[in-house]
């Protein structure tokens, strides 16, 4: 997922320049998208390191697994949006750089909410297995 690093790259690239003209403001925005950007760089390694580790061993991703560890880079990228949204104007953050965030968190959402819904099929299926095994044992004195 090497779009994390190029859009956390062209967050940086484009706000040194803009940033620049107001030190005050620079430095406070500057250290705020870091923070924001340092978040969602390590829930994006994380969940690199679980397709690597999938592709190393050569088997599926768990869903279930990936469910649950992509909550945490949704949540840094919504962090990361409110804040260029909100401060947009005072930080000088281009139009461009939100609306890249902006695809990169609906890929991220809906490759999420692709999983999430795998996962929760695998887990209905399973407890209707486990149901019907339970009904075919037969009840009341042998």
């Amino acid at each position: 997922m090497t779009r994390g690093l190029t859009a956390a790259l062209i967050v940086a690239l484009s706000l040194g320049g803009a940033l620049a003209a107001f030190p005050a403001r620079a430095q406070s925005c500057g250290e705020d998208l870091q923070k924001l950007s340092q978040k969602r760089l390590a829930e994006l390694e994380m969940i690199n390191a679980l397709v690597d580790a999938a592709r190393k061993k050569r088997t599926q991703l768990d869903p279930a697994v990936f469910c649950a560890k992509s909550a945490g880079l949704n949540a840094a990228e919504n962090a990361m949006i409110a804040y260029m949204e909100k401060n947009k104007d005072w930080c000088q953050i281009p139009d461009e750089v939100v609306d890249q965030l902006k695809a990169n968190h609906a890929k991220s959402v809906a490759f999420s909410a692709k999983a999430c819904k795998v996962a929760a099929e695998i887990k209905k299926k399973q407890q209707e297995g486990a149901a019907a095994q339970a009904q075919a044992l037969p009840t009341g004195p042998l």
